[in-house]
């Protein structure tokens, strides 16, 4: 399998970076519920938080090098059947996934460090402190962190059904492209 994308179909590193990518969501989406059976200042409910952060690091530092791969290099064609309004549908969907994969890494980090907490990844490093301690924008940051967490489970969705759509409905390839193998 080729590791750049053709008009045909994505490449192998396309594919990687977008199930990786999908399934780091999904595990911080885990970390985030499961932490919360934990009492508030235990030391399991901590790691919870750390890896967290870490996960969000490394998401956003994945997310950047997709969004660049993305304009690289070539990409598959939509499918000629498509309409002018689905192909804006497609672009649109995105999009907004592409700036999400940003906001909500970006949210955390803030976040984090308005509230006055270093952002440490898998114990290697710690982020550099950009803004001093602000309980106010802590909070507007957790805010935008928790929506953009909702809005991330929409889109998600709403690409899932697409791509579903296509396979069982349109019995195109668009799906299959995606896939790996």
């Amino acid at each position: 399998m080729a590791l750049k994308n053709s008009a045909e179909k994505f490449g192998s590193l396309t594919k990687l970076l977008h199930w990786l990518i999908f399934f780091l969501f999904i595990g911080q989406f885990f970390l985030v519920y499961r932490r919360e059976y934990f009492p508030k200042n235990s030391p399991e409910k901590l790691q919870y938080i750390l890896l967290h952060e870490s996960l969000g690091v490394l998401l956003l530092v994945l997310a950047l090098f997709m969004i660049t791969w993305r304009h690289v290099g070539v990409r598959p064609t939509m499918p000629a059947h498509m309409s002018k309004f689905e192909k804006l549908i497609a672009k649109t969907t995105h999009l907004l996934l592409y700036a999400t994969m940003l906001i909500q890494p970006l949210t955390g980090i803030a976040m984090s460090e308005y509230s006055g907490y270093e952002v440490g990844v898998f114990g290697w490093f710690k982020l550099p402190m950009l803004v001093a301690k602000n309980e106010q924008m802590g909070h507007l940051m957790s805010e935008i962190h928790e929506i953009s967490s909702f809005v991330i489970i929409g889109l998600v969705s709403f690409h899932v059904i697409g791509a579903l759509y296509h396979h069982f409905i349109k019995k195109d390839k668009v799906l299959l492209r995606m896939l790996p193998g």
